[in-house]
Formats: structure tokens, sequence, C-alpha cells
């Protein structure tokens, strides 16, 4: 894909794209968007989506990689992926299992640890004891290793994400596949459709202080017009994070660490992002509190800056047309958010 397309966001029946990649040419250190801004005051500019290549191929359907194309824009082509979870994890474990990795399949029943709180081992339910130096906790909202035993707390930030819950269903694909991700504000929250060349994921992201289960199940099914392949899919969530994701050996990645919501696919990226400080970091003989330190640091700051970034969407909204929106538009924000916003204002 090339973007994510948001429609209703702003008012209803407006759409803009966000589109991966550079926006027009920086001048001089000075960014683009400050000329387009003083030009377009004086009607002397096209839309914004004229200046950034991968809108232009959002709009006509189109897509390519990037090739070598020296000064061109088409060698810089920004672009992600819609894929199959389910088969891109047999994937994964497939490259993994020729490579050495070990996959033993249980249930922790329990967990063992040493005199300085260091996690040892886990105990499986088939009586299996499995020892370990360092321990990398990917058991989902749960934290079974991080939370349940290490017990590090949790930064709760649904008073700014107000949403709690998706449903998520499968169905037929109807059309050609798009380049980009259609996120659709509803009335207590947001639906995304995801398509791939065999089939469309479909969800809705709702706060449930403001509509029911029912009800957003209602809604998301009105807008689907293929033939359901799945069942609806309930899943409950708190938007926050860990107060440490490393915390003595035990290094928490994906679910385990906290979530936010999918509003910018950004969940995957902060796995990666986890795993590739943890790379740089990596304990040698010993594990150091300057690298857990220093891991956390880094973390809480990614983290907390897309949590700024996702909140922008629901703040700058200009809807008023159910007590969710106003909710947002009216919600207390963190500073770090009020003070860019207000900068952008002044600039």
């Amino acid at each position: 894909k090339l973007g994510i397309q948001f429609e209703n966001w702003g008012e209803l029946g407006e759409k803009y794209l966000h589109a991966f990649g550079d926006v027009g040419r920086d001048f001089e250190g000075v960014p683009f968007y400050h000329y387009w801004l003083k030009m377009r005051q004086q009607n002397k500019a096209e839309h914004i989506d004229q200046y950034t290549l991968a809108a232009l191929a959002c709009h006509q359907h189109k897509f390519m990689r990037s090739v070598d194309a020296g000064n061109s824009p088409l060698s810089n082509i920004a672009y992600a992926y819609h894929f199959d979870a389910g088969l891109y994890g047999q994937y994964l474990k497939k490259f993994a299992l020729t490579r050495g990795v070990k996959h033993i399949i249980g249930k922790v029943e329990q967990v063992q640890q040493l005199d300085n709180g260091h996690i040892s081992g886990l105990m499986l339910n088939s009586d299996q004891f499995c020892e370990g130096d360092f321990f990398i906790d990917c058991s989902g909202f749960k934290g079974e290793l991080i939370e349940r035993t290490l017990k590090v707390g949790y930064q709760d930030w649904s008073h700014w994400l107000p949403c709690d819950s998706a449903i998520t269903c499968q169905s037929e694909l109807t059309y050609a596949p798009v380049p980009f991700t259609r996120s659709i504000a509803k009335s207590a929250g947001w639906q995304w459709q995801i398509p791939l060349q065999h089939r469309l994921g479909n969800g809705h992201v709702f706060a449930s202080e403001y509509i029911t289960e029912a009800e957003a199940e209602r809604s998301l099914l009105s807008d689907i017009h293929g033939k359901l392949l799945t069942d609806t899919k309930l899943i409950k969530f708190k938007t926050g994070k860990r107060l440490k994701a490393w915390h003595k050996n035990c290094l928490s990645l994906g679910l385990a660490s906290g979530f936010i919501e999918p509003l910018e696919s950004t969940s995957i990226h902060q796995i990666m992002s986890g795993i590739v400080r943890l790379i740089r970091l990596f304990p040698q003989q010993r594990i150091s509190q300057y690298d857990i330190d220093e891991y956390n640091q880094q973390m809480k700051l990614e983290t907390e800056r897309i949590r700024d970034f996702i909140l922008l969407h629901y703040v700058v909204t200009h809807r008023s047309d159910s007590n969710f929106w106003v909710h947002c538009r009216n919600m207390t924000m963190p500073e770090s958010l009020s003070h860019r916003i207000h900068l952008f204002k002044e600039t």
C-alpha cells in the first residue's frame, strides 16, 4: 500500500490521504509545506496531494516499487504491505525453524525466579521445564512474564484514547484491490477496510462507553458488500503501555509491552523497532542496567510520540454529530501534543 485514506474524520463527507513518502521537495532546509501554505493562501498552489507521488498513485489505483532512477522520485517510493497475518506467521515460523530455532508448544504453569528476581525458567503444563538466561514476553495483553510475574505496572491512556473494543471479520473482495487502507470514522470510533488479493479485512474500533457491541457490529456489517468469510470476533483492549518494557532479564514485545490502537498500523512497526533496539543493546556477558534504562527511555519516547500522532486524528476534528466526537474535540491533551499543535499554528 501507498497510504491510508481517511473518511469522515474532519467532517462528515470529507476525505484525505495520508500518503507515504515525501511531500514536495524541501528547499535550503525549509520544509516544503511552508512554501505550499504561503502559495495556497494566494490561490497559487494545487491541493497538497498534487505534490505527493504516492497520493497521485493512490487516486489512480496505481502501484509500483521503487527503482534505481537516479534523482527521480521513483527511486524513493515509500510503501508498506497488506498481508494475511496468519500466513505471515506460518512463514516466519518456517523461516525460524530452518535456522535452528527450537519451537516448544505449551502453557506456562509456573514461572521460577532467582533471589534477585530474575526469571530462571518456565514450567509448562507438559511438565517440561524451559530454562533460560533471557526471556522475551510475547504473551499478548496479559503480559505473562513482564506483568503477572515481574509486576512492572501499566500506564493507562484510555482517558485520551477512549476506544477500547474492536469487532473484526473477513469478507469476499468485490472489487480490484486498491493500494491503500480505508479508515472510515463512525459515530463512536472508526472502521478499517484492508484489501488483500483474495479477501477484504474489516474491523470496527469503537468506544464501548458510547455504543453497544450490538450497535457496533450492525454498523460494521452495514458497510460490507461481499459475502462474509468468517464470523465476527470481539476484541477488548486498554490503551497504554507498560511502565517498563524491559525489566531484569525479561523484555516485552508487541501487545505484552502495550497497545495504542491500529489507526496508523504502528503495532508491527513497534515490534520491529523493539527488536532492533534489543540487538543494538544486546547484553553480552551480563545484563546491564544502563542497557535496560536506555532501552526503556527510547521506547517511552517512541511510544508517546505515536500516542500523540494517533490522538491528533481525534482532537483536530470539526465533528459534533455524536457525544463521542464532542468528547474528542474537548478533551484535555497531553502537554507534548498541545505544544506541537500550538507550535504549528504559530509558524
